[in-house]
């Protein structure tokens, strides 16, 4: 029996997954946007197999993505990063965010995870982000990370952060 060889170009179902970061500092006072940044973001191996163990029944990850942290390194991801260079949040521990499943089901699926930095957290220059797995600064899995020119954030700012997963 002859058998043959199918290439990775010839799968008709594949599931990519990509990201897109948009951070916007405001004024606290007034609510101006001081600076706006969009970006597409790395998801990371970690991140990869984070989802492949949520379809393995055997391997059941328990944590959902559902946390954003930010830091102030510029070095570009890299697929085996584990964490972001240097976190910012790694003192008060990264925030919760709000989690948007309403399009997951849709034609061009995707999920938004959003959340607010108060004007007492996350202070100082901002350079990266990151998806992770829990709220805990020294555990869990970076899901996705991303990095962009640095600005200041000060405690007269707040921070607005949409990260998008999507296929």
């Amino acid at each position: 029996m002859r058998r043959s060889k199918a290439k990775a170009t010839d799968l008709s179902d594949v599931i990519r997954l990509r990201g897109c970061l948009e951070l916007a500092l405001h004024d606290a006072k007034s609510g101006k946007v001081l600076h706006y940044v969009k970006n597409d973001n790395l998801v990371v191996t970690a991140g990869r197999r984070w989802v492949l163990e949520k379809i393995n029944a055997t391997n059941n990850q328990t944590n959902a993505i559902n946390s954003i942290a930010v830091g102030t390194s510029t070095t570009a991801p890299a697929s085996n990063d584990t964490k972001l260079g240097s976190e910012l949040t790694a003192t008060v521990g990264r925030l919760a965010c709000s989690i948007d499943t309403t399009n997951v089901t849709s034609g061009t699926p995707n999920w938004i995870a959003t959340c607010q930095f108060a004007t007492d957290q996350a202070t100082g220059t901002i350079g990266e982000a990151g998806l992770f797995n829990t709220t805990s600064a020294t555990a869990g899995t970076l899901f996705s990370h991303v990095t962009f020119s640095t600005f200041a954030k000060a405690t007269s700012n707040t921070l607005s952060v949409s990260y998008t997963i999507s296929n």
